[in-house]
């Protein structure tokens, strides 16, 4: 199976915050027919209890799942038939990384070849076999963020979607299907909670200062809610933090509650805590947005 990309620079680029995988329509189309195997963590943390509901209520791109535990996937050689839903990391020339949730297409192993797991995300798959992967908060996931695997787990379809429908078929196109969507934003509902707000943004006027639209500030488990139910017409904010110090990097998305689209993706350093967070730019560039 051939992938044209795979991300490296985590947090160097625009790129990074958002979502790809391949741009092999065949790939994409060979990968529905598998059996999907979800690899829950080794202990038994919330992540592991919405990973579950999440599947069964909004895993649809193969018709057969199955469970597994990060762990055993460690000791026994993944399937070429199968696929795997499973957290990954990825780390960069520069020290920056990253966790990711991601589908991954099996392969005949190597003799010895096993997969690596470091705090239950798996660090050796290789970027050719990865189908589509989406980054995510793994600390956040066990403290009152995994109903957002209801959001990524649409979101991965999509991804899949377009490339199996020629709208994705390289970085460039993916980025313009994204940026398309910022304008969509404007016509609905967009929930931030409020310690997804950077400090410069303190209250709701701030933001309503420069983003005339309807926007609410909730708080986090109010957005949990429309993740886990798929409020229709509804837009959540996401805001991933990854590195510490020289390396700390901050990622904002806007997804659809109800479909999973990612609607709107930037990302840029906060070092020195500044910027942690949404900012006024990307509320400019949401209701300039045409």
């Amino acid at each position: 199976m051939r992938n044209a990309l795979i991300l490296t620079a985590v947090a160097l680029s625009v790129s990074a915050q958002a979502q790809y995988g391949t741009f092999d329509k065949k790939a994409v189309e060979a990968a529905k027919s598998s059996t999907t195997i979800v690899a829950r963590d080794a202990a038994d943390p919330p992540f592991n209890r919405d990973m579950m509901s999440a599947v069964k209520a909004n895993w649809k791109f193969t018709s057969s799942t199955d469970f597994s535990s990060i762990q055993d996937l460690a000791t026994t050689p993944v399937d070429p038939a199968k696929t795997y839903l499973m957290k990954i990391r990825r780390t960069d020339a520069e020290k920056h990384d990253a966790t990711f949730l991601a589908l991954v297409q099996g392969w005949k192993m190597k003799k010895g070849e096993v997969l690596k797991v470091e705090n239950n995300a798996v660090i050796n798959v290789p970027p050719a076999q990865e189908i589509a992967s989406i980054m995510i908060d793994a600390e956040l996931m066990d403290k009152g963020g995994s109903a957002m695997l209801n959001v990524y787990l649409k979101n991965l379809q999509d991804y899949m979607k377009q490339v199996e429908t020629g709208k994705i078929t390289d970085k460039a196109t993916a980025d313009r299907l994204y940026a398309s969507r910022n304008r969509l934003v404007k016509d609905m509902e967009l929930w931030v909670a409020k310690d997804q707000l950077d400090k410069s943004l303190p209250d709701l006027s701030s933001i309503k200062e420069t983003y005339t639209h309807e926007v609410k500030l909730m708080d986090y488990p109010q957005l949990m809610s429309a993740a886990t139910q798929g409020t229709p017409n509804v837009t959540v904010a996401d805001v991933v933090i990854t590195g510490e110090y020289k390396t700390k990097w901050c990622f904002r998305r806007v997804f659809n509650a109800s479909t999973g689209e990612l609607m709107y993706a930037r990302d840029e350093a906060a070092l020195f805590d500044k910027k942690m967070g949404f900012i006024k730019e990307d509320f400019r560039i949401l209701e300039q947005s045409r």
